[in-house]
């Protein structure tokens, strides 16, 4: 299994400019097979911060994802945001783990 962990600083309104593309490919693979998770979210803190969680059955199913057509566009708008300057910061990186399990945690009902 693999955690793929990215993070992107846009500056103010850049995130905006590549939105409907983000919306594209995030309901796109959220339903290719080996995709356990895949989610942006934006920084409550740091609005301009946009994180990318992902869970992957396998380094085979990561591969093909970016074989799609609509991650190619993703990953134009991506490029296209970091020639014009609206990406100021940019990390990604994988962690192989073995598995998962429950923490364990519940949440009070009343």
């Amino acid at each position: 299994m693999l955690i793929v962990s990215v993070v992107f600083e846009f500056v103010p309104g850049g995130f905006e400019r590549i939105k409907s593309d983000v919306l594209n490919a995030i309901e796109n693979s959220r339903k290719e097979p080996g995709a356990q998770i895949y989610d942006w979210a934006i920084d409550v803190t740091a609005p301009n911060r946009a994180t990318i969680f992902e869970v992957w059955d396998d380094q085979a199913a990561l591969d093909e994802h970016f074989t799609h057509a609509y991650m190619d566009r993703l990953v134009a708008a991506l490029s296209a945001a970091n020639i014009r300057g609206d990406i100021t910061h940019y990390s990604a990186d994988i962690y192989d783990i073995s598995g998962k399990r429950d923490m364990g945690f519940t949440l009070p009902t009343s």
